[in-house]
């Protein structure tokens, strides 16, 4: 977390707990630990559970912890493990403690006695609080975005696991967050493969070797990363299934085999069938009936006004029958847990993992007949990075429909917040080597930003917005690829072929960009992923549409330019062709920014200027003057930044020293 409200990956790898639970040597009271679905939140949290309870409780000398610092888990007297999923009516981390931990424990007047203590335990003890899944939870008064820990306990350290989307809730503040880790996956994927493969062996011996050759051959490493991948990968994979990377069939699949276990009959689909996905199944055809019951329920549990992934027998039993509940519980696909202090008909159901759950919510909504987004509109109103699990495997089973739902999901304030990111991406206000100088401005008055303290929280917030979404729809276009969808209809507006981008994620975005290159909004080119052919195909297909742009300019592009009704515009490179013909023809052009560029020529600005931006350049005090003078000549204000300019003599070309007056409607 940067002073200015950014976050910024620091690349520096977590080796310890004190990472985690201190911060120069003070207590973190606050951690979250985000990461994508499967990529082993809960099972570290598990992990650091089991490590305090081997290393703090009762050592054992064999043991290996998850990190080498031992003598820091010590000093942490309770750890109290919650399950935010298990908490759906709860909204304060007490009654969470009561209900999972000491209800399970005591009883009776004793447990009255252990729950008075435990105010005072957290108050004077040294504690962690390990809360898994803040994505799962919802506070049923809808007013908290995190459960409520007393202010009183100081002494606490609360680590909170959720994905990545949850983190961008405007709510949660950049002050409630002491640290912000994030969990990137396995670190030997091989070493686990090797378990899991050595764990399911039988009578036929396969190795692991085989399975990384099977893997690489297929180029599926990636999904290695994801230990719930890896595991079903694995699990396909002994069990002699075929499968690619599409994870709609790799989920089919693994249905498939669960199904195969309840004694299920054998059916093939054909080859007409609109998902392919099912087409390698052998066990799902003849049990469809099931296979949509399972579905439907999965859809109407997730999406309701109180989403869960616990929910009781009643609940299921509105979407399928007794029948087919007892089959779903025999194959494994859904999960039945008791707990003492319910009673046996109010028993908690979930699917054997959340992905499965969204996965079989995405079938229902591309196989129902009827038109869902209703569903949304009256009973639910989720936000589409929520949906993004979902959003992605609809993907995979019907780009159509997954179109319709991104469109209904992006309401007007989410398309204000991640126009807003590729506005400060443009204007560069998110390089925080330069974010400082900028804190005090309202550029532009983007109404979004209301007080200096809601400008660097709201400021972050956007960007993350806008990237998020941009890999959500990413993600979606493999998937489609991968799951032979045809018509590969995902409809874009907005391109940024930033530096993070890997090769496979730059290419993904490439296909949607040549698919969508009639009706481009926003095109950010920072990598060499685009021909000059492309890019100059996409500036005249989308001369009626384009509004942001930040590339490095040449003469071809200079041309394609003209009379654009660009709004947004951040060049690189020599701009003396651009300068002299193209930028007076926008009459939109409201934002400019160059860079890296000797400017030699007078800059002539349409009257719409309202901000620009001078960023490592070389000019003469001749230009800066002129540039001045016409930006006074403007009624309106202009916010004029100049930021490692080399201003040289006209003549001589040697460094310009001089007092620039700038008069009241200028700002430098």
């Amino acid at each position: 977390m940067e002073k200015d409200g950014s976050r910024t990956k620091t690349e520096n790898v977590v080796h310890q707990y004190k990472a985690l639970f201190y911060k120069d040597e003070k207590l973190n009271n606050r951690v979250f630990v985000q990461g994508e679905p499967g990529i082993g939140k809960t099972t570290f949290l598990t992990k650091l559970a089991l490590d305090w309870c081997d290393v703090a409780i009762s050592p054992n000398q064999e043991h290996k912890t998850t990190f080498s610092d031992v003598d820091t888990l010590k000093e942490f007297k309770f750890l109290f493990y919650i399950s935010l999923r298990d908490a759906m009516d709860k909204r304060e981390v007490i009654e969470m403690i009561k209900t999972q931990i000491i209800d399970s424990i005591y009883d009776g007047d004793k447990r009255e006695e252990t729950l008075n203590l435990l105010p005072q335990i957290l108050e004077r003890e040294t504690c962690i609080v390990a809360m898994d899944g803040l994505n799962e939870w919802i506070d049923r008064l809808n007013k908290c975005v995190i459960p409520l820990l007393g202010h009183c306990y100081i002494k606490c350290v609360s680590i909170i696991t959720s994905r990545p989307w949850k983190m961008t809730d405007e709510r949660i503040k950049d002050s409630e967050i002491n640290s912000l880790i994030e969990i990137e996956g396995l670190i030997d994927s091989e070493e686990l493969a090797k378990h899991i493969i050595h764990s399911l062996s039988t009578g036929n011996v396969k190795t692991h070797t085989e399975f990384m050759n099977y893997v690489n051959e297929r180029q599926l490493r990636h999904f290695l990363t994801s230990p719930w991948l890896l595991t079903v990968l694995v699990n396909l994979w002994m069990n002699d299934k075929v499968f690619t990377d599409s994870l709609c069939q790799i989920n089919c699949i693994l249905i498939d085999i669960l199904f195969k276990n309840a004694n299920a009959k054998m059916g093939y689909f054909q080859k007409g069938n609109r998902f392919q996905c099912l087409y390698n199944t052998r066990f799902i055809q003849q049990q469809i009936d099931i296979f949509d019951a399972l579905a439907n329920a999965a859809f109407n549990v997730t999406f309701t006004s109180n989403k869960s992934l616990v929910f009781t027998e009643r609940e299921l039993l509105n979407y399928m029958s007794e029948d087919q509940l007892k089959f779903c519980l025999h194959a494994g696909v859904l999960t039945k847990r008791y707990s003492f202090n319910i009673e046996p008909w109010d028993a908690q159901f979930s699917f054997i993992h959340e992905t499965v759950q969204e996965f079989m919510a995405a079938y229902h909504i591309a196989n129902s007949t009827q038109d869902l987004l209703t569903h949304f509109e009256t009973v639910l109103k989720c936000s589409v990075l929520e949906m993004s699990q979902t959003i992605l495997y609809l993907c995979g089973l019907d780009c159509n429909k997954a179109n319709k739902l991104i469109n209904f999901l992006v309401d007007d304030k989410f398309l204000k917040d991640i126009s807003c990111g590729r506005r400060l991406y443009i204007m560069g206000l998110y390089d925080r080597e330069h974010l400082e100088t900028f804190q005090t401005f309202n550029f532009l008055n983007i109404n979004v930003f209301k007080s200096k303290h809601d400008l660097k929280d709201d400021r972050a917030r956007c960007v993350a917005l806008s990237v998020l979404f941009q890999r959500m729809v990413i993600a979606g276009c493999k998937e489609a690829q991968a799951s032979g969808q045809n018509d590969m209809c995902i409809q874009c507006r907005h391109f940024s072929f930033i530096s993070s981008l890997n090769e496979s994620e730059s290419s993904a975005l490439k296909v949607l960009l040549m698919f969508n290159k009639s009706d481009v909004q926003s095109l950010i080119l920072e990598s060499n992923v685009l021909q000059i052919s492309e890019i100059l195909t996409v500036l005249k297909q989308s001369k009626h549409s384009l509004q942001s742009i930040k590339m490095t300019v040449t003469p071809e592009m200079n041309k394609a330019l003209h009379q654009t009704r660009i709004q947004e515009m951040h060049i690189t490179g020599e701009i003396d062709e651009l300068s002299s013909g193209v930028l007076p023809s926008l009459s939109k052009l409201t934002i400019l920014k160059i860079e890296d560029s000797i400017i030699l020529e007078d800059i002539l600005l349409p009257y719409t200027i309202q901000y620009i931006s001078l960023f490592r350049c070389t000019c003469t005090a001749l230009f800066t003057r002129r540039l001045l003078a016409q930006l006074s000549s403007f009624e309106h204000d202009v916010h004029c930044v100049l930021d490692d300019v080399n201003v040289t003599d006209c003549n001589t070309q040697q460094p310009f020293q001089s007092d620039l007056c700038s008069r009241d409607k200028i700002s430098s």
